[in-house]
């Protein structure tokens, strides 16, 4: 694998576009893409700049090597193994925010229900006021502890 090679495998493992490592290294994108191309070769002050980017050696970049391409499908394949572990990590997140949503809204209808026809029914405006009082303190007890879960979960 020669520089070019490499410079383009780097990239793609770290996840940067031309334009991104152009601005790191000052350069513009076309530079960036005849590097890559093998149109042209970066000065000796750019590839010490693009080993440091790249957390490798300038003879790794300039010396040519059977192993590097496994070493850079590793990495990418690392990357690729983190990035739909975080998917799904997200998922599982927002399927318990679903899930401990309904819950809660379950639970405010239940105590809604519940002191509306079995502790308090229609005995008169203190019992009402009562009642009121009640579902509305639960209420906010439920969507209280709904939002703690939810926010220790995304902490």
């Amino acid at each position: 694998m020669d520089l070019s090679e490499k410079i383009l495998k780097l990239r793609k493992s770290k996840g940067l576009s031309q334009d991104e490592l152009g601005e790191q290294l000052g350069v513009s994108r076309q530079s960036v893409s005849k590097w890559e191309s093998g149109h042209s070769t970066p000065e000796l002050d750019k590839i010490t700049k693009l080993a440091n980017i790249f957390d490798v050696t300038t003879d790794y970049l300039l010396q040519p090597s059977e192993t590097d391409e496994l070493v850079l499908k590793t990495s990418m394949l690392e990357r690729e193994q983190k990035r739909i572990l975080d998917q799904q990590t997200k998922t599982k997140n927002r399927q318990f925010t679903i899930v401990s949503s309904i819950i809660a809204l379950i639970m405010i209808l239940a105590v809604a229900i519940i002191s509306k026809y079995v502790m308090f029914p229609d005995y008169g405006e203190g019992h009402v006021m009562l009642g009121k009082t009640i579902l509305a303190c639960s209420s906010l007890l439920v969507i209280s502890i709904t939002i703690f879960l939810n926010w220790k979960k995304y902490s």
